[in-house]
């Protein structure tokens, strides 16, 4: 038939519940295989090592090029085809294959952690299914790092050699090139000293004449000032003349009492808290005292012409005194000076008439070498260099704080395993679970499928003949029927025995070539 009668989901519960026994065999047999699957798949360990670069921030591109020379060499097929040798890795004729080099270097996790532009720490780890050959595995990937190490120091202390005979060599030549120029001055000691005291004594005769030019050009902006200054108090002693004031009204005074009802009353403040030698008191007391007598100057009208003498004219009149004053003091000190000057130009002068002419003509022959000068110049200038370069070694060798010599550090050493990291067993059993119900569920539907077409009872009857059931007449059976069937039923259990026993083996084969729970254990 070519249609299919629609069922209720109470219809599908019947098949299913009439189908339990199969269900079940099939579920059964499925799950058992694939637990004894799972139990066939073994442990697998990890181990782990850490590892700190301790380098300097200056030598991040060097540590850079070392950590890539490290993790290239760590993956590469020499290194990992000794590994294999040494540890039977490969197959059991001792032969290496690369399928188990591309295994084994599945099997290595290495994670690098970086700080700004340099790495700073490795994380290592090596899996395998024997957590003794783990660990042994993991401790050579780390002694790539061991053996950078001690090539690294050893590279360094060839370069401190070879450092050191250079510096040596150069010590010596500049040595031999200072005992040389120390015996060309010793042969032109005589007229080298008479060509440098006359050099001496003509610079310091133009250096007094220079300084006499200076100071008597000093001198006389002094006197213009002077002069200036002068005709500025004449001016303001005429103002100060002319200028009358009230006491009463100068904001001065009024300003003053203010500031001396403040300090009366910070007075008897400290007085309360101080003894009258505190430094506080003694300070306060002078300001009062002070206040007390420009008070009574504006009081008693001080200053000429009865101008206060706290009056602006007044204060600007000692001002211009003040820097009249001063620069009368300057023009003495740079009239001192000027006599000074003189004197000793004169003796100078003198000296350096008695230095014969002649001598001048005689130093030109003590100049030293270009050529050694040079040489000399480069030689001192390669020995800083050398210099710097031996402290910046010297340096690297000195280890951080809180680390080792070294520049990568071992902090965490490989250790063996003692719990595994893999298969999660628990989620392989979930999974065989409901593979288990899935293949059983399928297998029913594919029994069901073709007997969904055909009539098998009173509903197919009246959707497909659309006819009304009128009556069910019972099966009836006979003894030998029943017996019969008993017996039928007795020897479709064995079957569904020996089935299961056959199933089991099967399933088990199948999916072990499958590898299905192998690739998920692996994730």
């Amino acid at each position: 038939m070519a249609s299919l009668r629609p069922r209720s989901i109470a219809e599908y519960a019947q098949i299913l519940w009439r189908r339990k026994w199969l269900i079940f065999l099939i579920g059964a047999t499925m799950l058992v295989s694939t637990f004894l699957v799972i139990a066939d798949i073994p442990n697998v360990y990890e181990s782990r090592a850490s590892i700190v670069v301790a380098g300097r921030q200056e030598d991040r591109y060097a540590i850079a090029a070392r950590v890539a020379a490290i993790t290239e060499g760590m993956m590469s097929r020499s290194f990992l085809d000794d590994i294999v040798q040494r540890h039977g890795l490969g197959r059991d004729d001792g032969a290496v294959s690369d399928a188990a080099i591309n295994r084994v270097r599945k099997n290595i996790s290495l994670d690098t952690k970086w700080r700004d532009d340099r790495p700073e720490k490795f994380a290592i780890a090596y899996r395998h299914t024997d957590p003794a050959t783990a660990r042994v595995v993991a401790a050579d990937l780390v002694s790539l790092f061991d053996k950078m190490n001690r090539d690294i120091e050893k590279q360094t202390s060839q370069e401190a050699a070879a450092m050191q005979t250079e510096i040596a060599e150069i010590e010596t030549r500049l040595n031999e090139i200072g005992r040389q120029r120390a015996s060309a001055t010793q042969n032109r000691s005589s007229s080298g000293r008479a060509f440098s005291v006359a050099t001496a004594t003509r610079a310091r005769r133009e250096a007094a004449n220079a300084s006499l030019a200076t100071l008597a050009d000093k001198q006389y902006a002094l006197e213009q000032q002077i002069a200036e200054q002068k005709s500025q108090i004449a001016e303001q002693e005429k103002i100060l003349k002319s200028a009358a004031s009230d006491v009463k009204a100068n904001s001065s005074y009024g300003v003053l009492l203010v500031r001396k009802a403040e300090l009366e009353a910070q007075l008897k403040d400290y007085t309360a808290q101080y003894t009258d030698k505190n430094p506080k008191v003694v300070q306060t007391r002078n300001q009062l005292a002070e206040i007390n007598r420009q008070i009574a100057e504006l009081s008693a009208g001080g200053g000429p012409g009865g101008v206060s003498a706290n009056s602006a004219e007044a204060r600007e009149l000692r001002s211009l005194n003040r820097e009249l004053a001063r620069l009368k003091i300057e023009l003495g000190v740079v009239q001192r000076e000027i006599e000074r000057k003189k004197l000793g130009a004169g003796s100078v002068a003198e000296y350096g008439t008695s230095v014969p002419s002649a001598v001048v003509g005689s130093a030109g022959s003590g100049e030293a070498d270009p050529q050694t000068q040079t040489e000399q110049e480069r030689l001192r200038n390669r020995y800083e260099s050398l210099l710097k370069k031996q402290d910046s070694l010297k340096s690297l060798q000195i280890p951080a704080a809180g680390f080792g010599p070294g520049l990568f550090q071992v902090v965490d050493a490989p250790a063996e395993p003692q719990l595994p990291v893999a298969p999660n067993r628990f989620k392989l059993k979930m999974f065989a679970v409901g593979l288990s119900i899935f293949v059983a569920l399928l297998i029913v539907a594919l029994i069901e499928l073709p007997r969904l077409f055909r009539i098998r009872d009173d509903r197919d009857v009246e959707y497909y003949l659309d006819a009304p059931v009128l009556a069910l007449i019972p099966e009836v059976t006979t003894p030998s029927e029943r017996t019969r069937s008993q017996r039928l039923l007795v020897a479709r259990g064995l079957g569904v025995l020996i089935l299961a026993a056959i199933l089991v083996p099967s399933f088990f084969v199948l999916l072990s070539r499958l590898q299905l729970f192998q690739l998920f254990a692996g994730q």
